[in-house]
């Protein structure tokens, strides 16, 4: 039944000009979600061993990429791209009832988020503008990371061990 889902769900994302390969999940009660509207979108999502996680990937407009990896317990990736050009690489691996969520709107935003081995963590990264770029790194137990940008050409970059 698994299978059937996932080819279903990749036959749905790989439409018109966007890319949504490859695509890898393994892992019990995963759920992998990627909407793709526009043109020359690209979304790497992997998840590997991830007990009751989830990834979604929201890519709306045009040129966006995407790159997702994710191992942990009960976590979840949310990434939303609207507007042009925003690229993501969003790492989770190794904790549990972790969670990131990354929403990009404008052009030419960045972001990068580790989290490694954390516990009960989340980070949240906001961008409103463009050509901002926020990094985020975070291997600690029961800690939180907010990054909100507005505006253009800002800078930020968050790391707690």
């Amino acid at each position: 039944m698994k299978f059937f889902k996932v080819a279903a769900l990749a036959a749905m994302v790989v439409s018109g000009s966007a890319l949504a390969v490859p695509f890898h999940q393994y892992g019990e009660d995963s759920s992998l979600k990627i909407y793709q509207y526009g043109t020359s979108n690209h979304a790497n999502a992997l998840q590997s061993d991830a007990y009751h996680s989830t990834t979604e990937i929201k890519q709306r407009g045009g040129n966006h990429n995407a790159e997702t990896g994710q191992g942990s317990d009960n976590s979840y990736i949310k990434l939303t791209q609207n507007g042009y050009a925003q690229n993501a690489s969003i790492d989770q691996w190794g904790g549990s009832d972790s969670g990131v969520t990354v929403t990009q709107n404008g052009f030419h935003n960045n972001a990068t988020v580790d989290q490694w081995s954390s516990r009960n963590s989340a980070t949240t990264v906001n961008q409103d503008g463009h050509f901002n770029n926020a990094t985020v790194n975070q291997t600690a137990s029961s800690s939180q990371v907010y990054v909100t940008q507005v505006g253009a050409f800002n800078s930020a970059s968050a790391s707690q061990y």
